[in-house]
């Protein structure tokens, strides 16, 4: 890896965890996927609760999506132990990709959001958030 850049090296780990997430989740244990995010946490600056919380909630997600119950099951009880703060942000992050994904946030959870933000002092968030919410006002708007 000479040659590269820390955000290049990060980005890379970022990568391998997602396909790794990818190829446990179906009944898997998880061992390389928490590997890397623990890797994560050392080398890249990612808070340790909450890359461990996003890679299980991930991880019981995609075994959900491959009909492994049971792993689901399993790598959401991991989620679900780790610290209060890494599960809301996790939530809440949840919740901003799928409204990206949607293109549109519902008010509620857009308010929730903006809340998060400002008690945990993340600006991009609530960037994120209020560009969500101009474009659902932008793209709906009656013409009349």
């Amino acid at each position: 890896m000479s040659g590269l850049s820390g955000g290049d090296y990060v980005t890379q780990q970022i990568r391998a965890l997602a396909q790794a997430v990818r190829r446990e989740g179906a009944g898997g244990v998880g061992t390389r996927s928490f590997q890397l995010a623990e890797h994560l946490a050392a080398e890249g600056g990612v808070h340790r609760g909450d890359i461990l919380t996003a890679t299980a909630t991930l991880l019981a997600m995609t075994a959900w999506c491959d009909g492994e119950v049971e792993a689901a099951r399993r790598f959401a009880e991991l989620a679900g132990e780790c610290d209060e703060e890494s599960r809301e942000l996790v939530t809440h992050l949840l919740r901003l990709e799928a409204a990206a994904d949607q293109g549109w946030l519902p008010e509620a959870q857009a308010e929730a959001l903006l809340e998060y933000s400002r008690r945990a002092r993340r600006g991009d968030l609530a960037t994120r958030v209020r560009a969500l919410a101009g474009a659902r006002r932008g793209r709906h708007r009656r013409e009349d």
